[in-house]
């Protein structure tokens, strides 16, 4: 894991914006409280502005914000700000550097600020990122091994620091992944790539840059079943390189052979679990289970605690802070991703896992409701 991005713009007495006063933004607040700088909060929630500046922190408008950016040694926003937001664009513009909480999480690890600095075990992918990460967090629990559940579902990154770890398992989206620059995790997974949150990132370009942010740290992971996420892995600047696939894997893969999922990877030739085990039915539970494998086999994980992880396993337990509401927000730290109507269910055709070939008949994961689903989205950022 790399240690080079530094904390220079944390100098005690620096003047640093804190953009977006969510939970994102009141997990900064919290690590930056010892670190002796002078941090401001911007949002365009006057409700949420006064009951920070009623608990002592300094507070101000976004419009505010952008004409006086040039005041501040750098500003930390939370992903609900687009990058066209005019104060990151104002701070873009006078040479201010901007992070988001995963950057300033990963930075004050990455210097010691939390003792001994933690392994990320990061995962990203249009759809399945939450289920595979519960899925790599009981894998790595079931080992014995002492690991967080965090990011974009569990705590947030920052407040999971303050606990003692060592290992976390990160669920990341694109809007905190395209503010994490100096991101070097210890292994990253992309599950998948498709079309999604064009209107925050501009482009496709963009949104599958930032994804493949993971894919920099010692070991790249990518489902190779998906055409954009194996062209990833093919640039990918980690030192080790993994695919993992629904077929029979290669040397340097994880796949299914014999109703097995089976590691040629980090083993010759080694069985890891029965795909009756996994809980999640169907092609999709099953690249779940081998991205999340993936990454646990990257730091050593045994087959029999990967097998029983899967075997106990209860998908749904935890939400993602992208969550479902009739009441969202309208302030800029909440954005909302675009509508979709539930299409007909997909039918898969599924051979070599078990010996017969059988079809199932699921709505792909991307379109699929979380419980209690109603007409609006917010992000509790």
């Amino acid at each position: 894991m790399g240690h080079e991005a530094g904390l220079d713009a944390l100098a005690p007495d620096a003047a640093v914006l804190v953009a977006g006063a969510g939970v994102t933004g009141r997990s900064v607040l919290a690590a930056l409280a010892p670190l002796g700088v002078r941090p401001t909060l911007c949002d365009d929630d006057p409700a949420a502005l006064q009951r920070h500046a009623d608990a002592g922190i300094a507070t101000t408008s976004p419009s505010a914000a952008a004409r006086h950016v040039g005041d501040y040694a750098l500003v930390v926003t939370s992903p609900g700000f687009r990058p066209t937001a005019p104060v990151l664009v104002a701070a873009a513009e006078a040479g201010v550097p901007i992070w988001g909480d995963v950057e300033l999480a990963w930075r004050l690890d990455s210097c010691g600020r939390y003792g001994p600095a933690r392994r990320w075990l990061v995962v990203t992918g249009t759809n399945g990122k939450t289920t595979t990460t519960s899925m790599l967090h009981a894998m790595l629990t079931t080992a014995g091994l002492n690991a967080r559940l965090c990011g974009n579902i569990g705590n947030p990154l920052l407040d999971a620091l303050a606990e003692p770890a060592d290992l976390l398992a990160v669920e990341l989206s694109s809007f905190q992944l395209h503010w994490a620059p100096s991101l070097r995790p210890e292994a990253g997974v992309v599950l998948n790539i498709a079309e999604d949150h064009l209107d925050w990132h501009g482009s496709m370009a963009a949104y599958t840059a930032a994804k493949a942010r993971v894919l920099n740290g010692r070991v790249a992971v990518a489902g190779l079943d998906d055409e954009r996420a194996a062209a990833l892995l093919d640039t990918a600047g980690a030192s080790v390189r993994v695919g993992f696939r629904l077929g029979e894997p290669a040397a340097g893969e994880l796949g299914v052979r014999g109703g097995q999922l089976v590691d040629r990877a980090f083993a010759d030739d080694l069985a890891l679990a029965p795909v009756t085990a996994i809980p999640v039915p169907g092609p999709v539970g099953l690249l779940d289970a081998l991205g999340a494998a993936a990454l646990a086999r990257c730091v050593g994980v045994p087959g029999p605690a990967i097998a029983g992880a899967l075997a106990s396993f209860r998908a749904g337990g935890t939400a993602p802070r992208w969550s479902p509401s009739s009441t969202a927000s309208a302030t800029s730290t909440t954005p909302r991703p675009p509508t979709r109507t539930r299409p007909r269910p997909r039918r898969w055709p599924i051979r070599g896992w078990c010996g017969s070939p059988v079809v199932c008949s699921r709505v792909p994961r991307s379109t699929r409701p979380s419980p209690g689903s109603q007409t609006g989205w917010s992000e509790r950022f």
